[in-house]
């Protein structure tokens, strides 16, 4: 009835138990065609099913589904209603295509009953359409005992890159091995996931019909052979920084008992904090070998501030240095400027002591980091670009888990290519750049804005205090 024989890895995903599910990875596995059928199938077999494919934007429905679904989709099983952008099917069960190009888009569907959600390029949408979409899932259908474990269920495809790339990767591709189903927490819907990886070379019948499209694909400049060819979830398009764990993550060694030391922060509240604890070598080479990340929320959320006061924080900080073996040690403590401000008292009135004052109290002295952002990103593209005469020089203990984890995912902005997109997780970017400014590599116009930086921590006195230059 349907002409459809699913090569292996498209078999795997029909064949999965969860029903969390996303095929993602390279171009050209066959991950679009699979989701179709994969709908079509269950359509056929659920008497009365309402599934819905999702893609961000009409004409990208038009062109990956609905036209190839009018060609092999027999009228024998049903009908397309255009008006209604939907076919349906004689036993009762419809497919609708729904675009959903802004994220307000999503409330259209509020009061719909999905029992299959399928959502093609998955990164293409936000962490908050995916939630929403996925909490219309509900079905009181009489589903066959064989596929109640997939009723309600969603099957998502994508490459890496896109809005969306974070909480994909996170709650995905991070989450578990592949093709291991994995039950996902309570707070992120308690299904059943699964990660099926897939690359061009899953799909030998288009390999065989077109033999160069692999060529034109390691043709490609990175990253777009990288994220195209071989579904590398660690660099994708768009990505503001080239972060590789291969070049930049490194096991963790003894910090040295002599060298400079730095601590980096970047002061939160309802927002996360940041704190970074670095070492340099011989060579100028920063390492990141400890790190607080004042976050709650687990993988794959929103992450929110610890709400903690600056008393705590300070606190939280001795007590670590303590158990890092850094007591007494001395540290250059570097921190945006928002720290040097005072704050609104809404108790007394007035103002209130600065986070700088609170944690000068408590022993720590904290030196204004240079905040210009034209300069700091390019001082931090500087310190990870690969070097022909040993590793970058920036490098990151691999228990650096936020580091490791929101780095690669920070996107450049669309209207300043000079800048990062600041509605992504940038508070551990932030701080590692005061760190960045305050050994400035000769990089263009970078070193000049970053000399006055260097000065500064220069000046410092053991108690805290800033020297005045002789004249």
């Amino acid at each position: 009835m349907v002409n459809y024989r699913p090569q292996p890895r498209q078999a795997a995903l029909h064949a999965c138990p969860a029903n969390e599910i996303l095929y993602g990875g390279a171009a050209g596995p066959g991950k679009s065609h699979a989701l179709r059928f994969e709908a079509l199938l269950m359509c056929l077999r659920v008497p009365g099913l309402q599934a819905y494919l999702f893609r961000r934007t009409q004409p990208e429905l038009e062109r990956n589904h609905i036209l190839p679904a009018l060609a092999q989709f027999p009228r024998s099983v049903g009908r397309y209603r255009a008006s209604k952008k939907r076919f349906e099917f004689r036993n009762g069960a419809s497919l609708a295509f729904c675009g959903c190009p802004r994220e307000a888009d999503v409330f259209a569907y509020q009061g719909v009953e999905i029992h299959l959600l399928v959502i093609d390029e998955l990164t293409h949408f936000t962490e908050f359409q995916y939630d929403y979409l996925r909490g219309r899932l509900r079905c009181a259908l009489a589903v066959p005992p064989a596929l109640r474990h997939k009723i309600p269920g969603v099957v998502c495809a994508s490459n890496p890159g896109g809005v969306g790339h974070g909480f994909v990767k996170a709650r995905f591709v991070d989450f578990a091995p592949p093709l291991t189903p994995r039950r996902a927490p309570a707070e992120e819907g308690g299904m059943l996931r699964c990660f099926i990886p897939g690359k061009l070379a899953d799909n030998q019948i288009l390999l065989s019909r077109d033999p160069g499209y692999a060529l034109r694909l390691d043709a490609l400049p990175e990253p777009y052979r990288s994220a195209y060819r071989d579904g590398d979830w660690d660099i994708f398009l768009g990505q503001a920084f080239a972060f590789s764990r291969r070049l930049h993550v490194v096991k963790p060694r003894p910090v040295p008992e002599h060298g400079p030391l730095f601590m980096t922060f970047d002061w939160g509240y309802g927002a996360p904090f940041s704190v970074g604890w670095w070492w340099v070598d011989a060579d100028g080479r920063l390492f990141r070998f400890s790190e607080w990340y004042g976050a709650a929320g687990g993988p794959g959320r929103t992450p929110q501030g610890l709400r903690l006061a600056d008393s705590g924080i300070a606190a939280g900080i001795l007590e670590r240095e303590a158990r890092l073996g850094l007591a007494g040690r001395a540290l250059t403590r570097l921190a945006g400027p928002d720290c040097f401000a005072k704050k609104p008292d809404y108790r007394g009135g007035g103002q209130g002591p600065s986070t700088a004052e609170v944690f000068a109290g408590a022993g720590l002295f904290l030196v204004p980091g240079d905040p210009s952002r034209v300069a700091k990103i390019r001082q931090f593209h500087e310190r990870l670009r690969p070097r022909e005469d040993g590793p970058p020089l920036l490098q990151v203990f691999d228990t650096c888990e936020h580091f490791i984890r929101t780095i690669p995912q920070l996107v450049t902005d669309r209207r300043n290519v000079e800048d990062i997109d600041t509605t992504g997780e940038d508070h551990v970017y932030d701080e590692a750049c005061h760190v960045c400014m305050a050994r400035p590599l000769a990089a263009g116009q970078a070193k000049t804005a970053a000399k006055a930086a260097a000065r500064i921590i220069d000046a410092v006195t053991e108690n805290g205090e800033i020297e005045e230059e002789a004249p």
